[in-house]
């Protein structure tokens, strides 16, 4: 009891009060592990306890063939992390397992080798792990100048083959979206690290189309006109989460979806051109109508 308590003091646990814990935690051993045999053994007024076999643990467990299954899978996927900066151990723990990794492609993910920025992926994830401030020099390609912004990274996000950092920036006060292909250079600050302790981005992106969400908006239904001929795309792959029948007739669907209203939703209900009508609100309607009068005058 008293090794075990030197233990949990170490990790900042409450120490053992009862032998019966301790016991009861031999037998959970040996009903999870069948293989981890415990044997006692009395010299005088001490019993002892150990494994049957002398130099057996359960931290030497060999892996079945299901498990080494599981973790090659898990492998060839972050493989895809390869080559970049603080992801050498992909390769150190392939070694040590002696996994190899078929050099064909098994699965296709939507990813953009190309683009610029990529590199910051591991500095950023490391940042915000490590709860370290950071500089970004970033571009404004509007005004085709850079700035530099205080960030405290929270959360890593891709979207449409990019990637994007949130965090809060002190410059502008409140949370922050910045996309990797518009950052020059990331350095590291000596300001407190501020803490993420108002979101949740298991559930932040949950009511918005992309990454984009405007402070000081609600959010808003959207109704949409769907014709029949591209209503059975739109049935097996909702826009959102939220998406429902409003009524159906031979000329097309009517779907509502409530969602923050930003730049990627007006992309997406572009893209699908004369199948799609916006029906509600009146100024998402008036935007809409607005980027297909312009687009026409290309074509004049």
């Amino acid at each position: 009891m008293d090794a075990c308590n030197r233990e949990l003091e170490l990790i900042g646990e409450y120490p053992i009060t009862a032998t019966n814990t301790i016991r009861e935690d031999l037998e959970q051993i040996m009903a999870n592990y069948p293989d981890a045999k415990i044997i006692s053994r009395r010299v005088g007024r001490h019993l002892y306890y150990s494994y049957e076999t002398e130099n057996y643990s359960i931290y030497k467990i060999p892996l079945n063939d299901d498990e080494f299954a599981q973790i090659t899978q898990t492998l060839s996927i972050l493989s895809r992390f390869e080559g970049m900066p603080q992801f050498e151990w992909l390769d150190e723990i392939k070694s040590a397992l002696n996994i190899k990794i078929s050099s064909d492609p098994i699965v296709g993910f939507d990813e953009n080798i190309d683009l610029k920025g990529r590199d910051y992926f591991a500095q950023l994830f490391s940042a915000i792990n490590n709860k370290q401030p950071l500089v970004l020099t970033y571009k404004n390609f509007k005004r085709n100048i850079n700035q530099q912004f205080i960030v405290h990274p929270y959360y890593l996000k891709q979207f449409n083959r990019r990637w994007f950092l949130i965090g809060f920036s002190e410059n502008i006060g409140r949370l922050s979206l910045f996309a990797f292909d518009r950052i020059e250079d990331i350095t590291t600050s000596n300001c407190k690290y501020i803490p993420n302790t108002k979101y949740n981005f298991k559930d932040y992106f949950d009511d918005m189309i992309g990454v984009t969400r405007i402070d000081h908006t609600d959010i808003e239904t959207v109704r949409i006109w769907v014709s029949a001929n591209r209503w059975p795309y739109v049935a097996t792959k909702p826009l959102h989460g939220t998406q429902r029948i409003i009524s159906k007739d031979v000329s097309g669907v009517i779907i509502q979806i409530q969602v923050y209203i930003n730049k990627e939703l007006e992309q997406l209900i572009l893209s699908f051109g004369k199948d799609f009508k916006v029906l509600e609100p009146e100024s998402l309607k008036q935007t809409i109508a607005q980027q297909f009068c312009e687009a026409l005058k290309n074509y004049q």
